[in-house]
């Protein structure tokens, strides 16, 4: 790129930098994308976000690590519909994968030297017991055990977390009052996230092409949807996946929720 060429591009970019600016943004992403090759790119953006004055959230998920545990244990993973049973010996391997990946993206974001993209930065990392769950109980006449749902979110100190210029990192794993653990959904956790902060964006990056999806093709702005088109698009969504019409639910509930915007981007974008 030449000169010219850079400064346009900064003009052209400095707008959005501005409405920005103490924004707060979840982002949320499923273990599959913690296993691309390019993942680290993805970090080295939201610490660049971050820089940018926006305050950035991260929710992600471990099915495909949980699922390498439990392999190498030789247990059986089990569903009741879209839900995980959690049983005693798979929370372990929930809770394993859950902590491994949260100390490689914690790791990554450390990175500090000056051949990276990060190079000469100072990234602060926060986490902690921010989300309060509950059992999910018993679905279909199974009980699903330790899976849980999101009961409460401390919002406060996320917030405080956020204002002290840190990045707050948030996993799939929920608390009880009295102690227990519990194996959350990450969808479900991000939108709560989103909706208890009243998010400026919360943005799903998946691990599919939501441009293939049949949109708005009807609205004037393809691509774009309202709440009410959203609802549509869920009921006749027969031709999505169970993961992307999860995404879809969880940007519909966000919206829902008070999240002014919600993005669903494919991990090749």
């Amino acid at each position: 790129m030449n000169p010219s060429d850079f400064v346009r591009a900064l003009r052209a970019a400095a707008p959005y930098v501005h409405a920005h600016v103490g924004s707060v943004f979840v982002l949320a992403f499923g273990g599959e994308i913690c296993e691309r090759a390019d993942f680290e790119r993805l970090l080295y953006d939201i610490a660049l976000l971050q820089s940018l004055g926006v305050k950035p959230v991260i929710v992600h998920g471990a099915r495909p690590q949980i699922e390498a545990r439990l392999a190498v244990r030789g247990l059986q993973s089990r569903h009741q519909g879209n839900q995980r049973v959690t049983d005693a010996a798979t929370l372990e391997c929930v809770k394993d994968a859950a902590g491994s990946l949260r100390m490689s993206i914690e790791a990554k974001l450390s990175t500090s030297l000056a051949s990276t993209p990060m190079g000469g930065s100072r990234i602060k990392v926060a986490g902690g017991n921010w989300i309060i769950a509950k059992p999910a109980g018993v679905r279909g006449g199974v009980d699903l055990q330790s899976t849980g749902e999101v009961r409460r979110v401390d919002a406060e100190t996320i917030r405080q977390v956020l204002d002290q210029g840190r990045i707050a990192l948030v996993s799939n794993i929920g608390y009880s009052p009295t102690g227990e653990t519990f194996n959350l959904r990450y969808e479900d956790v991000a939108t709560a996230v989103a909706s208890a902060l009243k998010a400026d964006k919360l943005v799903f990056l998946v691990d599919s092409n939501p441009d293939s999806w049949t949109l708005a093709e009807d609205t004037g702005d393809a691509g774009q949807l309202s709440l009410a088109e959203g609802a549509k698009l869920a009921e006749d969504a027969t031709h999505l996946s169970d993961r992307d019409r999860a995404h879809l639910s969880a940007a519909l509930a966000a919206g829902h929720g008070g999240v002014r915007r919600v993005h669903l981007i494919g991990a090749a974008e």
